[in-house]
């Protein structure tokens, strides 16, 4: 194990340390490993100088996860990108955050079919534009009205949660219970409680939350029954849970091999109720990855015939794919399909995706950047690439395009 990855695994343990590693996948080669983690979105883990990415996902057997490193490689690549004919009326700088040792965290500048690259020095995953900043966060952590942000420390098992905004950092809490921030939600500061099983062996894994006040610091139980969000009845069966703030919710995913299908539900925020929005059984089988919502809060899901998320990318050529919009349950639209690999065919998308207005910013492996409103449909319109022979650049959307 090299010390990138020693750094990375001792401060996921430092972070979850009630939890067992599991194994490294088998089919993986070495530079890749597996790490403890929370039941909840794919994140990126806690940057260093050396970006890397980190895929989360949940395994409902054991109801853990899984971090898997990927486009590792420690040279410093030139990087350029350039606009296709769906950026002609684009006229704004984009911020994206590297996943990768290339640097590419900076700015995509377009300007009406036209793109440069303006990279900046920062280990910060978003960029918050009323505060001008790059933050060390994630995009669901920054407050509903964007003048603020939620972050945690954990130090000798003590976790202490702060607001920061442009007057500086607050705590809010400090506690040794085993809290996790989930989203900054417009309910308050969603965490997740660690010290309750969110599940056993044969039962229902169920997402233990718990709502803080961001401004008085008061912490409280949800007021609704936890979301289930998967069956742990069958061994291979994989389950996640994710937040939108345009929805105010909760999207639960839950894989079930037996029958390759993936079933989507709705954990709605402010009523507590649980929706069915897509069983695979009938509306189509294969994986599915939420990948974002649009601007009324609905689903942008990608389904795919093997499990493109999890594969290694340089294997993930070939694989069908299709990207589409949950318009209602059990009703959809597709927005791009084909093989992967393919001239116009989405690759595999970052689930930090950015809704920006009416349009929802995604960025797929492959460096491609895609941009959906309900007008323009789904269009890429621009490419960041790397002058070397190393592969696509790993990319994510860090911000809104200003």
């Amino acid at each position: 194990m090299n010390d990138d990855v020693t750094v990375l695994e001792q401060e996921l343990r430092e972070l979850f340390a009630t939890m067992p590693a599991p194994p490294a996948p088998a089919s993986w080669r070495r530079g890749d490993s597996a790490a403890p983690a929370l039941p909840a979105l794919r994140l990126l883990g806690r940057r260093h100088r050396t970006a890397r990415r980190v895929a989360v996902t949940t395994l409902a057997v054991a109801v853990t996860a899984v971090f898997v490193l990927v486009h590792r490689d420690t040279s410093v690549a030139a990087i350029s990108v350039y606009a296709l004919p769906a950026a002609g009326a684009l006229s704004c700088s984009l911020p994206i955050s590297a996943l990768s040792n290339d640097r590419t965290t900076g700015f995509i500048v377009l300007d009406h079919g036209r793109a440069t690259f303006r990279p900046v020095q920062t280990d910060g995953t978003t960029y918050v534009p009323a505060l001008a900043r790059w933050v060390n966060v994630l995009p669901q952590m920054v407050a509903p009205d964007g003048r603020s942000y939620v972050t945690q420390v954990f130090s000798g098992g003590t976790t202490t949660i702060h607001v920061v905004d442009a007057t500086g950092a607050r705590t809010v809490l400090k506690t040794d219970a085993p809290l996790n921030i989930f989203g900054f939600s417009p309910q308050g500061i969603l965490l997740i409680d660690m010290s309750r099983a969110p599940g056993a062996p044969g039962s229902e894994a169920r997402l233990n939350l718990k709502l803080l006040d961001p401004a008085s610091g008061a912490l409280r139980p949800f007021p609704y029954p936890p979301p289930l969000f998967g069956s742990v009845r069958e061994a291979g069966a994989s389950s996640g849970a994710s937040y939108s703030r345009s929805a105010n919710a909760i999207w639960l995913t839950a894989y079930i091999p037996t029958t390759n299908s993936t079933t989507v539900r709705k954990y709605d925020l402010a009523t507590g109720l649980t929706t069915e929005w897509f069983d695979g059984r009938t509306d189509g089988q294969g994986h599915v990855e939420l990948v974002g919502t649009d601007a009324k809060g609905l689903p942008i899901v990608q389904l795919a015939d093997r499990d493109l998320f999890h594969t290694n990318p340089a294997h993930r050529a070939g694989i069908r794919q299709r990207t589409i919009l949950l318009m209602e349950p059990h009703v959809s639209a597709v927005l791009n399909q084909g093989r992967v690999g393919a001239a116009g065919v989405a690759g595999n998308l970052s689930p930090l995706s950015v809704n920006d207005g009416d349009k929802v910013w995604l960025a797929a492996d492959d460096g491609a950047i895609w941009m959906y409103s309900a007008t323009a449909g789904f269009q890429e319109v621009a490419k960041v690439v790397r002058t070397s022979t190393q592969g696509p650049p790993g990319v994510a959307i860090s911000g809104p395009c200003r």
